[in-house]
């Protein structure tokens, strides 16, 4: 009988008599293909993953939503040196869902020591060190597996949501560097106006059902943005670097380099060059220039200053109230 056969399907109330007790919900247990033989899982060659990915120069990047976080990711990725992937939500999705797993398993331990087992010596939880442990691993694992991770000696993870998570990912990646891409506030909100009506329109409806009702929600998310990453910049400068997406769109050159220099890889005017032509608007579009739109597409219009077309002096002003000040220390025409 092989591992298959003895390890059957079953719902968790079969298990044992009684546990239904413990509140946990039906699940069901699966074998997977994978787990059918011992040669499937090796655990000393996932441990070198580990370490190799651990000896990396890590580093993130992030930005308020429709910042130009997809772009920059792509110019970094194009890097010979450089390996940057994207999204992979380490904190809006894979901490909070591991964690959560790890407490509810610790949940039912402290059930069966308490209500089952009490006259026996208890069997140990998951502490925050070891849910930390896992996290990062699991992290590693993943960008492991991304592009040319394995290849290079820079390896870099953008999702926007990182800008406000930077202490946490700090913490748990002690050399990691940041990287922050700012954006207008007015062309941040007019673009994910438009990326929410394209990927999840209802939804977005039943919160905003208008652009004026959005414009003070963005302005805001800005502000607390930006104020994190400046509070996070002054504690540690040298792991931090940040590029407005103006200034990349107007001289994407000396942006990078000086981006390339932050990263300790080469800043040759060629690599440079070549990055460039990787992240081309039109080339990523497949022939369609930037400043032509397409409300269809991830990369609508790709151009800075394309508020003007659509927010109203009204919607101009409640940003400028909101966010006018730090939009003017960070050269924002307000």
């Amino acid at each position: 009988m092989d591992l298959r056969d003895r390890l059957v399907t079953k719902s968790a109330p079969d298990l044992q008599a009684g546990l239904a007790e413990s509140r946990l919900p039906e699940v069901r247990y699966r074998v997977l293909d994978d787990l059918a033989t011992t040669a499937a899982f090796g655990y000393a060659g996932q441990h070198r993953i580990l370490d190799e990915m651990r000896a990396k120069d890590l580093f993130f990047v992030g930005g308020v939503p429709k910042s130009g976080t997809t772009w920059l990711q792509m110019l970094l990725n194009a890097h010979p040196e450089v390996s940057c992937a994207g999204e992979g939500h380490f904190l809006t999705s894979l901490a909070p869902l591991l964690g959560g797993a790890m407490k509810e398993y610790n949940a039912v331990i402290r059930h069966k020591n308490r209500d089952v087992l009490q006259e026996f010596t208890e069997f140990p939880q998951f502490a925050d060190r070891d849910i930390g442990f896992l996290f990062v691993s699991a992290a590693l694992l993943l960008l492991a597996a991304s592009g040319k991770a394995r290849d290079v000696r820079v390896v870099g993870e953008k999702t926007p949501d990182n800008i406000t998570n930077l202490w946490f990912l700090a913490d748990h990646f002690p050399a990691a560097k940041f990287i922050h891409i700012l954006r207008d506030p007015r062309d941040c909100t007019v673009s994910t106006w438009f990326h929410n009506q394209r990927v999840s329109p209802e939804e977005a409806q039943d919160r905003f059902p208008t652009l004026d009702a959005f414009v003070p929600h963005v302005a805001q998310a800005w502000c607390d943005s930006v104020d994190e990453w400046e509070c996070f910049a002054e504690a540690e400068p040298s792991r931090c670097a940040m590029v407005r997406y103006e200034d990349l769109v107007a001289d994407p050159h000396a942006e990078l380099r000086r981006l390339f220099e932050f990263l300790r890889v080469s800043s040759h005017a060629a690599t440079i060059h070549d990055c460039i032509a990787a992240g081309d608007f039109t080339r990523l579009t497949g022939g369609r220039p930037p400043g032509v739109e397409d409300r269809g597409s991830l990369l609508r219009q790709g151009l800075p200053g394309d508020w003007r077309k659509h927010l109203s002096g009204g919607d101009d002003l409640m940003c400028r109230c909101i966010a006018g000040s730090t939009m003017a220390r960070f050269g924002y025409v307000v």
